[in-house]
């Protein structure tokens, strides 16, 4: 098992490398058949040659990544941040024109792209990192014309599906910190799997969902949401949390959470990833009203 903070270091530096445009190096972050999936719903690869193919196209595009936030499973393998990508329209763009994942220019061509994403790593026994999958949908991706900060904008418009799956995680809290258990839980499936915390508990269907759900709206659970990111298939929707509980002890969790969905739009799988170092205990600001 790899500490929490060395797993962060690694995911710290794997973002530092590819900024730095260090192909090689970041390679060696890689076991030699690690497997990858960018976006997730794409479809999988592996080995270093892909890897190599698919960070070199980044690099030409003069990728910059910013880090806003990286917490970990308690599971000994997982780390996982969010990261704003910013790069030049080229080599990327176009492809993903082609894929249907950017409208085509219709006049200029862009001059930036910038992405929105959840990167998830496990590493291994080895300290090197054995899968990654990246979490962003076509809601995540965003042009400009200029390349200027302020002029990057998104879809002028998104699917009712995408926008009820990127919605989920909202009324999920909203409902949680109203004390509505049932409704609460009539977001998952019969058959919901709830890991909260990866790799310390594991609940499985709505019965033992109920319980877990009654406890934390006890607790007066208040949750701060940021940007929710997708998947390209529709399956996921990946968010960060800032999460204070007030009872029985003050505490407060930093968090991400990767919610799989089932065609109905029910969640089936909930990851929620959180360490022992994103907790903290104690003054963790006022009660909220209920």
């Amino acid at each position: 098992m790899i500490n929490e903070r060395n797993r962060k270091s690694i995911a710290r530096e794997h973002s530092r490398r590819l900024s730095a445009g260090d192909v090689d190096a970041l390679l060696e972050l890689y076991a030699k058949d690690a497997t990858f999936e960018d976006p997730v719903g794409a479809g999988g690869r592996a080995g270093h040659e892909a890897l190599r193919a698919h960070f070199e196209s980044a690099v030409a595009g003069n990728v910059a990544e910013t880090v806003e936030d990286t917490v970990v499973g308690q599971d000994g393998a997982h780390v996982l941040s969010r990261i704003t990508a910013v790069m030049d329209y080229r080599p990327r763009g176009p492809e993903y024109a082609d894929r249907g994942w950017l409208p085509a220019p219709q006049a200029a061509e862009p001059s930036g792209l910038r992405c929105h994403y959840a990167l998830l790593l496990r590493v291994g026994e080895s300290g090197l990192i054995e899968d990654m999958r990246a979490f962003w949908g076509r809601p995540d991706i965003e042009t400009s014309a200029d390349g200027a900060a302020e002029s990057f904008r998104g879809p002028e418009s998104i699917t009712p599906d995408e926008a009820a799956l990127r919605q989920l995680p909202y009324t999920y809290a909203r409902r949680l910190e109203s004390g509505d258990v049932a409704g609460t839980v009539a977001l998952f499936s019969d058959d919901v799997v709830f890991e909260d915390p990866v790799g310390r508990m594991k609940l499985c269907g709505k019965e033992a969902l109920a319980k877990h759900v009654a406890h934390g709206s006890a607790g007066k659970v208040n949750e701060i949401l940021g940007r929710p990111v997708s998947s390209m298939d529709g399956r996921f929707v990946v968010i960060r949390g800032d999460a204070r509980i007030f009872v029985p002890e003050k505490m407060r969790m930093r968090m991400i959470t990767v919610c799989e969905l089932n065609k109905d739009g029910l969640g089936v799988h909930i990851q929620g990833f959180w360490g022992i170092t994103d907790t903290t205990f104690g003054d963790i600001g006022p009660d909220p009203a209920r």
